[in-house]
């Protein structure tokens, strides 16, 4: 069940059709959705795991090549294949504004560099296995909310006559106190608005 809300959320971007009544363009507004892999670190707890992203984007200025976005990230990680650490699995939630800019365009294709700030929470299980819990039987509860500032990279395709634009963004981090560190690897895709004539 947990894993329905991101497959629907693709399902709906992808299965979109045009609709041609009433339309004079695109709003400067849009809808972002992404999923990604990553890993994360905080003051207990390290894991890799998936992320999922939904968001709201608006374009600055007439040429659209500065956007700023508001975004809501999850991701659910566990220590996987990391033997030196306690066995764990935990959840994150980032709550994050963003400023893109797109440093270099050529016709639809951009390089899109991404400077922020972010809230997160982070909460889970740690212990009952791993190297350096051998013989323990139970588990501890943590909870741990972190801010810091957050940098990407990655390229845009965006035709001015499609409402969908993609983005990939290989490099993706942030950092704050008490050694907070998320990196991810993921793929977006924002949703245009149409403008609506009454």
């Amino acid at each position: 069940m947990k894993n329905m809300i991101p497959i629907c959320l693709l399902l709906i971007i992808f299965s979109g059709q045009d609709v041609f009544s009433q339309e004079t363009g695109f709003k400067k507004s849009s809808l972002r959705t992404g999923i990604g892999v990553g890993l994360a670190e905080g003051n207990r707890e390290t894991g890799l795991g998936t992320v999922y992203a939904v968001g709201w984007q608006k374009r600055l200025g007439e040429r659209g090549k500065l956007r700023l976005s508001h975004d809501l990230t999850l991701g659910g990680f566990r220590g996987v294949g990391i033997t030196d650490i306690p066995e764990q699995f935990f959840r994150v939630s980032v709550l994050g504004t963003n400023l893109h800019y797109d440093l270099l365009t050529i016709q639809s294709f951009s390089l899109v560099v991404s400077f922020g700030g972010f809230a997160a929470y982070s909460r889970g299980l740690m212990g009952t296995g791993g190297m350096p819990e051998v013989g323990r039987t139970s588990s501890d509860y943590f909870q741990t909310l972190y801010a810091g500032g957050s940098a990407s990279a990655g390229f845009r395709i965006d035709r001015p006559d499609s409402k969908i634009a993609w983005e990939i963004r290989p490099v993706s981090i942030s950092g704050g106190y008490k050694n907070f560190v998320l990196g991810y690897l993921m793929i977006s895709a924002e949703v245009k608005l149409r403008k609506q004539e009454f």
